[in-house]
């Protein structure tokens, strides 16, 4: 009886530049496999523009675990286990839930199968190897972004109020007046809530389209960006864009923040008594 295969398919945003690595050559590839294995495709997962780091945010990858389940398919197929998952707690949650339900785990790129005790022993070693790739990844990137910090390139992205442009964050008029009324509703309310219902009521939402809420009020009011300035982790400089909010209505808002903060702390020390 023929196998049913699940096949699943991944790129992140930096795999889209890389020759191999796009979903079409993957979708070929591993149909041909299966078509010279003499097995059936159940259906195709594509997961596209998304990282491997956790398997949560794929909606691909849950579409097919949910079949898993279901028992629709005998074996999951994918190009390289980079392309399923870069973190091990998944992958050996992953691994033990597949071999419950009789389904087996094989990669065209790495040759293993986890229905065999050699293909399990290796998915786990492959497994520490990948999250030690998305690591090395990750302090590579920061590495860079602190280079860029340094020479003055660095840029914060998805800010509400700019957009990047030529290197430089340029002010969006209507973002800016959302961020200046913010602070405006912040320093006559002192309430992060009422702040984030004025806003909603006047039409304004997020960078990413979403309502405001207190804490995305919040993480706008303390943003010294507004101010003209460059932050990243724990260093700041003066920028070369043009402010939105004045340092002195920075200071006022920052101020009123602590004050709650601190009284916050205190009402919590009182009542723990």
């Amino acid at each position: 009886m023929s196998k049913k295969v699940a096949i699943y398919i991944r790129v992140s945003s930096l795999d889209q530049a890389r020759e191999g690595y796009s979903l079409a050559a993957q979708e070929r590839t591993l149909r041909k496999y299966c078509s010279d294995k003499g097995y059936s495709v159940y259906e195709l997962y594509a997961d596209e523009g998304i990282s491997g780091k956790d398997m949560a945010h794929r909606p691909a990858v849950q579409k097919l675990m949910q079949n898993a389940e279901e028992k629709k398919f005998d074996v999951i197929l994918f190009w390289a286990l980079s392309r399923f998952t870069r973190s091990v707690s998944d992958l050996y949650q992953t691994v033990y839930k597949l071999n419950q339900l009789n389904i087996g785990l094989v990669s065209y790129t790495e040759a293993f199968d986890t229905s065999t005790p050699f293909g399990r022993a290796i998915i786990g070693i492959l497994g520490v190897f990948a999250q030690l790739e998305r690591e090395l990844t990750s302090e590579r990137v920061s590495f860079a972004l602190d280079e860029k910090f340094k020479q003055d390139r660095y840029i914060p992205s998805h800010l509400k109020g700019y957009v990047a442009k030529n290197n430089k964050l340029q002010v969006i008029k209507k973002e800016a007046d959302c961020v200046k009324l913010c602070f405006e509703s912040y320093l006559e309310t002192h309430n992060l809530s009422e702040t984030a219902r004025k806003l909603n009521s006047a039409g304004y939402r997020g960078k990413r389209g979403k309502a405001f809420s207190a804490n995305s009020v919040k993480v706008i009011l303390k943003n010294k960006t507004y101010t003209g300035y460059i932050r990243f982790k724990e260093e700041e400089k003066s920028g070369s864009h043009e402010s939105i909010i004045s340092t002195d209505t920075f200071k006022k808002v920052q101020k009123i923040l602590n004050q709650k903060h601190n009284s916050r702390k205190r009402k919590k020390l009182n009542n723990n008594k």
